[in-house]
């Protein structure tokens, strides 16, 4: 299959921000079990701002593939 390197590099910045997602909200529930309301609430305020860049992310992602059809299969 030929690979589309923007496509590639597009996967590659939804995937990153998925991770960092994934080990912030470990971090919040950590916070959240220790009872720190004020570190849990900057955690909180820094997930917000991350939900928002990983939407934007995947709309670049889909809108290559909408725009130059390829790897439909992978992003549907």
């Amino acid at each position: 299959m030929n690979q589309c390197p923007e496509y590639e590099k597009l996967s590659s910045r939804v995937d990153e921000m998925l991770k960092s997602l994934a080990d912030t909200t470990s971090l919040q529930l950590e916070i959240f079990r220790s009872k720190k309301p004020g570190e849990f609430m900057r955690v909180d305020k820094e997930l917000e701002l991350m939900l928002g860049e990983k939407e934007r992310r995947i709309g670049a992602l889909q809108q290559h593939v909408n725009e130059h059809q390829c790897h439909e299969r992978e992003a549907a």
